[in-house]
């Protein structure tokens, strides 16, 4: 992919430009940032020339951190809100909020759902998310939520457990679903929720679960890392002991794959918790199936070696993704938003090999598992971005071109 000049249609939307725009409001030089951030002022000026993609979570901690800015002025991230794709599930939030916050003690549109119905219902919207399918599951949310409250108060022994875990396991739904699309508060409090209805359960799964939300949360916040660390390691800790049943083992195996890529995001060594998920995952086809409803089914073998990759990424050891590589089937991994993930990663270490046609093949592979998703993830936007300023003009129109529109690097 030959070097060429910045494409026509090339509007700034890339990391860089935002860095150079608010540098300049705060009226600090490319030095001044290079000397609060620690990265030379030479890739200061890359960065903002559009000549290099900003590519790493490090990176962008430290610029927003030196600016004073969310990292979401950076990303342009907030502009997904007003995706169209998306538009059901940012209709949703409003009364997932207000069932969050009123516990479900709302004016009642519809009859009350059996929790049977709930039950089955939590596995589907569980599947739903898992697949990347937000804009169907966002609007099954906030009914959901208030029927499993109503029954927690209104019901008594063994019905009043079941209400409980399931409204665990909806809570566990809606915070991961909130924090894939910009929600990041409001998915705390659901974590918050769900860590409520465990404590009137027993088992490890749900509290497990929570720390792993909360630690995603803080993963994308700039001076948060440590804490991102701590709250996955503490927990984990907390747990192990008693984690038994498959939901109990999948749970604290995601856990353990979270500190592992909080650890390689603070420029540490994953391997230990890494190796620690990778054993869990050994365990699981022996272990009983448990009474709770919360599970992870997306935890296993295969999984354990796509986060090795994405760690991998994190420390910017491009070459070790790409050895990894051939060790995933990703046809096997259940969860699409992790299929994807799998494509993502290789398409950004083949970046940094500056193997770009190869980038592009996975990159439009990750597309195509997971649409919405990959569309979504400003890491994505940034690269094909920064592809759009150095490639050849007959490939610009191509593949390249049109991918760049759909990620919202370029307009429309």
């Amino acid at each position: 992919m030959p070097t060429a000049a910045r494409s026509d249609t090339d509007d700034g939307r890339y990391v860089g430009s935002r860095v150079a725009a608010i540098r300049k409001r705060r009226g600090m030089t490319q030095q001044m940032l290079a000397d609060q951030t620690g990265i030379s002022r030479g890739a200061i000026a890359k960065y903002e020339n559009g000549e290099r993609p900003v590519d790493s979570r490090k990176t962008l901690h430290s610029l927003a951190k030196a600016l004073q800015c969310d990292v979401r002025d950076l990303t342009g991230h907030d502009q997904d809100r007003f995706d169209p794709r998306m538009a059901e599930f940012h209709a949703a939030v409003p009364d997932i909020e207000v069932a969050l916050w009123t516990a479900g003690n709302t004016t009642p549109t519809g009859p009350l759902r059996s929790l049977e119905e709930l039950a089955a219902m939590s596995n589907v919207a569980r599947d739903l998310r898992i697949n990347c399918q937000y804009g169907r599951v966002a609007p099954m949310l906030a009914p959901m939520l208030t029927d499993c409250y109503q029954h927690a108060r209104d019901t008594t022994g063994a019905q009043q457990e079941t209400a409980w875990d399931v409204l665990s396991t909806v809570a566990d739904t809606v915070a991961k679903s909130l924090r894939a699309w910009g929600y990041p508060a409001l998915s705390w409090t659901a974590a918050d929720e769900a860590e409520k209805a465990a404590q009137h359960l027993g088992g490890t799964a749900v509290t497990a679960a929570a720390a792993f939300d909360r630690s995603q949360v803080l993963l994308s916040r700039p001076g948060a890392l440590s804490r991102a660390l701590q709250i996955a390691e503490d927990t984990a800790k907390l747990v192990t002991s008693e984690a038994q049943t498959r939901g109990e083992l999948e749970t604290l195996g995601m856990l353990h794959l979270q500190a592992g890529l909080v650890t390689a995001s603070l420029g540490g060594d994953p391997d230990p918790h890494l190796d620690e998920a990778a054993e869990l995952a050994t365990r699981l086809s022996a272990a009983p199936a448990g009474r709770r409803m919360l599970r992870n089914p997306t935890f296993g073998a295969n999984n354990v070696a796509l986060w090795r990759m994405s760690s991998a990424m994190e420390r910017r050891d491009a070459s070790t993704v790409i050895e990894l590589a051939p060790t995933v089937d990703p046809d096997v991994i259940p969860a699409k938003g992790r299929r994807a993930q799998y494509f993502v990663e290789l398409g950004r270490a083949y970046a940094m090999e500056k193997q770009w046609r190869a980038s592009l093949a996975a990159l439009l592979r990750a597309e195509h598992t997971a649409p919405q998703h990959v569309r979504s993830m400003s890491v994505v936007r940034e690269l094909v971005g920064h592809m759009m300023r150095i490639a050849s003009r007959d490939l610009a129109k191509g593949d390249l071109g049109r991918l760049a529109q759909r990620v919202g690097a370029i307009p429309r």
